[in-house]
């Protein structure tokens, strides 16, 4: 079973900005997709985790951006699992334009019953773990420990989910989220910045129907965000870097 997934595009209008340049979800949806095609050849793809009453979640994701490619631009995406744990699974991934790196990635991973909401043990629905895994890893170190707290000053809008949101799970889609909040941005906003990094991390699911609370704050960094739920508390929290 190869341990890794490498894949040739050729960027079209779908994943690209009012500027013909790659969108933050974009790479995020380069990554996700990818990955769950690797999935399925690792026999964890949808079909396989359904016949186990499961479903993969993802816990947290961070994506390294230095360069940004646009209209017509052919890239290579490749992705390969870590070693994994006994509960979470690392994932890594790479964007390409020939040998310059455009951006990296990881994701940490979890697989969840469906009908306990509980995480399973990796050895609980198939996953290869006898597989070696690549010994590289990218876009490395600790992810961030999110302490953000409501405050009425930060708050910018209501969000409800809608159908366009929610994936295979019935919850919305993780990369719903990125297009979520990077659309609190205006156009003039975007242009003007120099994004090197998002990291978002997902606290609880959101269904069709839930009427979400984004907040949003300026740092030193970048921007800050929180998405809470109707009961108040937290489904998400992204950082968003930018280039000093």
């Amino acid at each position: 079973m190869q341990n890794y997934l490498e894949k040739d595009e050729v960027l079209l209008t779908s994943k690209l900005d009012f500027r013909g340049k790659l969108t933050v979800a974009g790479f995020f949806d380069l990554f996700m997709d990818l990955a769950a095609e690797q999935a399925a050849l690792m026999n964890v793809g949808y079909e396989d985790m359904l016949a186990h009453r499961a479903f993969w979640l993802a816990v947290r994701t961070r994506v390294r951006i230095h360069a940004v490619p646009g209209l017509g631009d052919r890239v290579t995406v490749k992705t390969w699992p870590g070693t994994p744990g006994n509960v979470k699974c690392d994932r890594f991934y790479t964007l390409r334009a020939g040998e310059t790196l455009l951006a990296e990635g990881r994701t940490e991973w979890a697989a969840q019953d469906l009908d306990t909401g509980r995480l399973l043990k990796t050895d609980a629905f198939g996953y290869p773990l006898d597989m070696a895994p690549l010994p590289d890893r990218v876009c490395d170190g600790p992810f961030t420990r999110f302490k953000e707290q409501p405050d009425p000053e930060n708050r910018l809008t209501a969000y409800t989910v809608g159908s366009r949101d929610i994936d295979t799970g019935l919850h919305m889609n993780n990369v719903a989220y990125v297009r979520m909040l990077m659309g609190t941005f205006t156009l003039a906003e975007l242009g003007a910045m120099d994004i090197t990094e998002a990291e978002i991390a997902y606290a609880a699911a959101c269904r069709e129907g839930e009427e979400l609370t984004v907040y949003r704050r300026r740092d030193e960094e970048g921007y800050r965000f929180l998405v809470q739920k109707p009961d108040g508390s937290t489904a998400v929290q992204m950082a968003l870097r930018l280039r000093t």
